[in-house]
């Protein structure tokens, strides 16, 4: 056994455990410190997306297949899990079995959390009346809108404006399948839900479709509302 390995490993646990507890514990809180480090300090989406911005030629340069690829697939995945879940609990309902313990309030559970977090909240609610223009509509990335804090509302953009993210929002959807991953391994699908949301954030970012805030605040939202839903559908009982 490598000792000095686990010590580490116990060591950022506690941490992460310390962290996730105080969050739970004191959400608003937290919620309201990043809106405040965003809006105070709006230099922080402007570095970040042009880390992504080649100023000599004038635009983002990761904008190709790959990005394109990541960008069309992410509701595929999304979409065509949540169906094919939907298939396996209909075919175990014909037969008289229950897959992997999958039951209907489960699968409620997560139709529920899509309609309310990616759905409404992300696309309907924010998306289509916050205004903010995409790091590529604005001047200091060779647009003609301006730049806009993160929860200011704007008139630079019309419709599927920048804030937040709609891509992002549905990556991180994903952490609605980790929490019906049974304990042992609920940490290990988490984290990979956490890393495939961040990933597709990145991927927007990179493209100079969104802010580094559009995506953070995605998942937040999305990760809030998975947990309440969770919380109310599947581990409430009827009384």
């Amino acid at each position: 056994m490598n000792a000095p390995l686990d010590r580490v490993r116990d060591r950022l646990g506690r941490v992460g455990t310390a962290v996730v507890g105080a969050a739970a514990r004191h959400p608003a809180a937290w919620l309201l410190a990043l809106v405040l480090g965003f809006v105070a300090f709006p230099g922080i989406d402007l570095g970040f997306s042009g880390l992504f911005y080649d100023g000599g030629r004038g635009f983002f340069p990761a904008r190709g297949p790959f990005w394109g690829f990541m960008v069309k697939a992410t509701p595929w995945l999304v979409y065509g899990s949540l169906i094919y879940l939907t298939l396996v609990w209909l075919g175990g309902r014909l037969v008289g079995l229950a897959f992997s313990g999958l039951d209907g309030r489960r699968l409620g559970f997560l139709y529920a959390s899509l309609l309310f977090g990616p759905a409404l909240l992300v696309n309907l609610i924010f998306k289509e009346n916050w205004g903010r223009a995409r790091p590529s509509q604005i001047l200091e990335f060779g647009g003609q809108a301006h730049f806009t804090p993160a929860w200011m509302m704007a008139d630079q953009c019309l419709s599927n404006c920048s804030f937040t993210s709609g891509h992002a929002s549905l990556g991180y959807w994903t952490t609605a399948l980790a929490l019906l991953v049974p304990p042992p391994g609920r940490v290990w699908a988490m984290t990979a839900a956490l890393a495939f949301g961040s990933a597709v954030g990145l991927s927007r970012i990179a493209v100079g479709g969104h802010f580094l805030s559009d995506t953070v605040f995605s998942g937040v939202f999305v990760i809030a509302i998975n947990l309440i839903a969770y919380r109310w559908i599947v581990e409430r009982r009827p009384a």
